[in-house]
């Protein structure tokens, strides 16, 4: 039996291309399922792929995070853990941006996390087990991103964000997981946006999605807390 079996877990950004392959590899491995998106239609629609939970709900609001974990115990009683995959990249370098893309890339990285982690934590540290993690960038491992300095910045701070709680969650069987994809993921967007690019270097997404089966199915005593995912050479 899977470590994860009948577990709940909560996937944010549920409809995109990131994320459907997570939730595939954790319907595989026995879990329950909270999938959740801005639109319900979405969040059902995937949701109904793997037997879960398909949710609407505004991220970027406290109280649409809470709802979001009402829901969540409403349904299946507890949680165990949150995947947050919702967020934004741009292009732009500093001097050619403004302050709406500032807010933008915040906003989607930066304040979603943070509602979300503020209404899941409390019931992971209560039951003292859980598992989170949430995506930062490859510029957020290596220092610097050229020509995205924004994105670059807000997903430095999703990286700092985590690694501060879980220093915060030290002492409970909370681990805490950042997935940095160190280029392209295979996604759909991806391949309109750069239909030039090599298909062999971008990142498989279910590659991803098993990385984060094996961190949530870690203990603590054996907790992968940084996981970098590079693409072929």
């Amino acid at each position: 039996m899977s470590p994860l079996d009948q577990k709940v877990f909560i996937i944010t950004g549920g409809a995109g291309a990131i994320a459907r392959p997570i939730l595939r590899a954790f319907a595989d491995a026995g879990s329950k399922l909270v999938v959740v998106d801005r639109t319900e239609q979405h969040a059902r629609a995937a949701a109904a792929e793997v037997g879960g939970l398909g949710i609407a709900a505004d991220l970027a609001t406290p109280s649409g995070a809470d709802a979001m974990v009402s829901a969540a115990i409403q349904a299946f009683g507890n949680v165990n853990g949150l995947i947050h995959t919702v967020g934004g990249f741009a292009m732009a370098k500093a001097h050619e941006s403004d302050p709406a893309l500032y807010d933008r890339m915040f906003d989607l990285n930066v304040r979603t996390l943070f509602h979300a982690t503020r209404s899941v934590l409390p019931l992971l540290l209560k039951q003292k087990e859980g598992f989170l993690a949430a995506f930062s960038a490859a510029p957020a491992l290596t220092g610097a991103g050229p020509g995205m300095s924004l994105y670059a910045a807000a997903k430095s701070a999703v990286s700092t964000f985590l690694r501060s709680v879980d220093a915060e969650v030290a002492g409970s069987n909370v681990r805490v997981a950042i997935v940095y994809p160190m280029g392209a993921v295979d996604t759909p967007a991806n391949r309109k946006d750069m239909p030039d690019f090599d298909p062999a270097r971008y990142i498989d997404p279910s590659e991803i999605a098993q990385s984060l089966v094996f961190a949530a199915s870690r203990g603590a005593r054996g907790r992968l807390a940084e996981m970098a995912v590079y693409p072929g050479r």
